[in-house]
């Protein structure tokens, strides 16, 4: 009964926490109406259009689920697809060129990691529309790039960059590059670089040092960068509409087309961008569940080492070493003793 008197918290403590809780609420609450005003109340307005009818130039207050049975037709799936899929292409692109550079970057000097941090951060002081037009310049038929391949004698004739695929998916790697590069650099720089030389002490080569020691260490950058570049890239729209052509919409395109060209098509574009939603929060999910594995994952191997620590220092074996150790010392010393004796 005392000690659950003890263990109960006081007054004090009580009124101390519920003040602490409403500071909470009131410092939360402006970004929470920023976020009730500007996200969650448009999407609900995109969701109630999504179920009405539509004419030339503008809706009709009439119920409907004529948007949701024509945008699964394959015109719009395919839009959906060639997103998912340049998606993907630039988050792999952007991992496989990222994490080198996130490394070397961690790995340097801290005069030189400052450096490389700026030229990472650099291209986010210029506009965006304004980099993806200098990009446009620079691969069109008479750009940049053309015009010194022309000069040097390297081509005969202009080069054909300008509305492909390769020129989206170029532009959208260099675009999302820096989303992969900064969470993967501050992982790895948190990293003990001793244990790569503990590994290869120990017999790993490089590479599998780095399989086995660096790679699952930096997880948590891996699917921070992952996901930073993937939702972007997913909905992206400057980029396949300055770069790319027309026989490959992203569904960003398509979305805008409808709003924009008449006849407007409200419900169409409401119910595609609602759908889209639906996606990224599919993708966050699984990466939230991914995280969830790999924490749970990391908590067991450190319970288990701290268990084993524990099963290898147990009481009786220490305490069997210390009392032999202790014999031994007791009968050195009798030995000595009577060495001296007759001495």
């Amino acid at each position: 009964m005392t000690n659950n008197q003890s263990n109960k918290p006081s007054r004090n403590e009580i009124i101390a926490h519920r003040k602490r809780e409403t500071q909470s609420w009131i410092l939360s609450l402006p970004a929470m109406l920023w976020l009730t005003i500007f996200f969650l109340i448009p999407y609900l307005i995109i969701l109630l259009y999504s179920f009405l009818q539509t004419n030339v130039y503008d809706i009709e207050p009439v119920f409907s689920l004529e948007a949701y049975t024509e945008i699964f037709s394959y015109k719009y799936i395919h839009p959906f697809w060639t997103s998912l899929k340049f998606a993907f292409y630039t988050t792999v692109l952007c991992l496989l060129l990222g994490y080198p550079a996130s490394y070397f970057i961690a790995r340097s000097s801290e005069k030189l990691r400052n450096i490389f941090l700026i030229l990472v951060i650099i291209p986010f002081w210029t506009n965006f529309v304004i980099r993806i037009f200098s990009w446009r310049i620079f691969l069109a038929p008479h750009g940049a790039l053309s015009n010194l391949l022309l000069y040097s004698g390297v081509i005969d004739t202009p080069l054909r960059l300008l509305r492909t695929d390769f020129a989206v998916l170029l532009v959208m790697v260099y675009v999302y590059l820096p989303y992969m590069i900064l969470p993967l650099y501050s992982v790895i720089e948190k990293l003990d670089f001793s244990l790569l030389d503990a590994a290869m002490d120990l017999g790993a080569k490089p590479f599998k040092a780095f399989l086995k020691v660096t790679l699952p260490l930096t997880k948590q950058g891996i699917l921070a960068g992952t996901m930073l570049v993937f939702i972007p890239a997913l909905g992206t729209y400057i980029i396949p509409q300055l770069i790319g052509h027309k026989d490959s919409l992203f569904i960003g395109q398509v979305i805008t087309y409808k709003v924009k060209n008449i006849p407007r098509n409200w419900p169409v574009a409401s119910a595609l961008s609602f759908v889209l939603m639906l996606i990224v929060c599919a993708i966050l999910i699984v990466f939230y569940y991914i995280n969830l594995q790999i924490n749970r994952r990391e908590k067991e191997r450190s319970e288990g080492g701290e268990q084993r620590e524990l099963n290898m220092f147990s009481t009786v074996p220490v305490t069997e070493h210390l009392l032999s150790k202790h014999e031994r010392q007791r009968k050195i010393y009798q030995n000595e003793s009577q060495k001296s004796d007759k001495g």
